[in-house]
């Protein structure tokens, strides 16, 4: 696992207004992830696991990237890649032989978000008023459409047991929020980024580098006067509602 401090602003639209843009928001900060997991040319039955996990830190307030996580994470359904799967996401085998088991890998992840809660003081509406702090500021995870959270770390936490704090129960679905806000479907992350005339950065399919072009695209809308809200939640038994936008 590394974690990485970054303070690096995104895109050319800083001039809209940086002061005002994380309370038009409605977030101080935006905890953007993009897992990538087991897959197969051919799947039928096979469940995912995760085996990449990486996390960016937005501030909604300057665009700027605060911080980064990133872990490589052992499958133990399948500890076996596809060779699709390496081709596709360009993890290897190697990678995930020395990663570590997703139990170990969300208990780091915790762990460094708990430091950054303390350092940046920001929490998640999961933890009012329990853990209410003032002048603390909202944070919401932030994924290219619901597959993250809702269903990809989701099962994987069911089947295998593992507890999952609240914060993961709800979460912005950027994907929906553009098509919404620009009323037009977008051609995945890349096409959305490149309809508004930004060029991706990075390796498509690489967990990290679609987060930080996650976060890229969060503050572009935020700069265009999108005011990003929580697009979907789960409840205690696993069901969705939804919070409809517009």
């Amino acid at each position: 696992m590394a974690t990485k401090r970054m303070a690096r602003s995104h895109g050319s639209h800083s001039s809209h207004g940086a002061g005002l843009t994380g309370r038009r928001c409605g977030f101080g900060f935006l905890l953007v992830v993009d897992f990538e997991s087991t897959c197969w040319r051919d799947a039928r039955s096979r469940r995912p696991e995760i085996i990449e996990f990486p996390a960016v830190l937005l501030d909604a307030n300057t665009g700027r990237i605060e911080a980064e996580f990133h872990a490589f994470v052992q499958p133990q359904e399948q500890p076996v890649l596809s060779e699709f799967c390496t081709a596709l996401t360009g993890v290897t085998q190697k990678q995930v032989d020395e990663g570590v088991p997703l139990r170990i890998c969300l208990s780091r992840f915790l762990k460094w978000l708990q430091q950054l809660q303390k350092e940046k003081k920001f929490l998640f509406s999961s933890d009012i008023p329990s853990c209410a702090v003032p002048e603390a500021e909202l944070c919401a995870f932030v994924t290219w459409t619901d597959w993250d959270l809702g269903v990809c770390l989701h099962y994987e936490c069911k089947r295998k047991q593992l507890w999952k704090p609240d914060i993961f129960n709800s979460w912005i679905d950027l994907k929906a929020t553009y098509r919404a806000f620009y009323n037009r479907k977008p051609k995945g992350l890349s096409g959305a980024l490149q309809d508004l005339g930004l060029a991706f950065v990075g390796r498509e399919h690489s967990g990290l580098d679609d987060s930080r072009n996650t976060a890229r695209l969060a503050w572009r809308l935020i700069c265009d006067g999108c005011v990003l809200k929580i697009t979907k939640s789960l409840d205690k038994v696993g069901y969705y509602f939804t919070s409809f936008l517009y």
